[in-house]
């Protein structure tokens, strides 16, 4: 679903009024993992693994594709007892994707990483957080401001905001099965 060209006066601002249903609906999800107990924190890490490694996969030709912290995920889970998935599904977004809107979504993750490990350490609860504290993809959040802040063009961003909307269906469908899982 476009956002109108004249709503938004930078590609940030395009992606975020584009994809704020989906990005809203994980966070939700996802926030009420880390306020539970050691077994919603694994799931919470286990749903992050199997989201991931798709994206990085896709990533990994972009060019200049953010750090990888599917590794950082495997440690922490290792940490907690739980083994690895190998269930990572694939992430393809449609055609025309450019992967700004990937990285763009990845990168600000980091930002909610950082609320969820001051809530944690607020709350002085002693698990693994490795995934959480990597400062690789704020920094690299950082790098990405110069082309999230340039003007708005429909020309230059639909392609990233298809990209976006598709990495929040990638995780949101992830959850979605992690929560069906769960339920069996």
């Amino acid at each position: 679903m476009p956002v109108a060209n004249g709503a938004c006066r930078s590609t940030r601002t395009y992606l975020k009024t584009g994809t704020a249903a989906s990005h809203d609906r994980l966070d939700t999800r996802l926030g009420a993992l880390v306020t539970g107990d050691a077994r919603d924190y694994a799931a919470f890490l286990d749903i992050q693994y199997r989201a991931r490694v798709g994206v990085e996969d896709w990533l990994a030709d972009s060019g200049t594709p953010p750090p990888c912290q599917s590794n950082l995920l495997a440690q922490d889970m290792s940490a907690l007892g739980r083994a690895v998935p190998e269930d990572a599904p694939a992430f393809a977004p449609p055609a025309p994707s450019d992967a700004l809107g990937v990285c763009w979504v990845l990168a600000g993750s980091s930002l909610g990483n950082r609320a969820i490990l001051a809530r944690l350490r607020k709350n002085k609860v002693d698990w693994p957080v490795d995934f959480l504290s990597d400062m690789g993809m704020t920094t690299y959040w950082r790098s990405l401001l110069p082309a999230l802040e340039r003007p708005h063009s429909i020309a230059t961003d639909e392609a990233a905001l298809h990209a976006a909307q598709a990495t929040f269906s990638h995780f949101n469908a992830i959850v979605a099965d992690s929560l069906a899982r769960e339920a069996a």
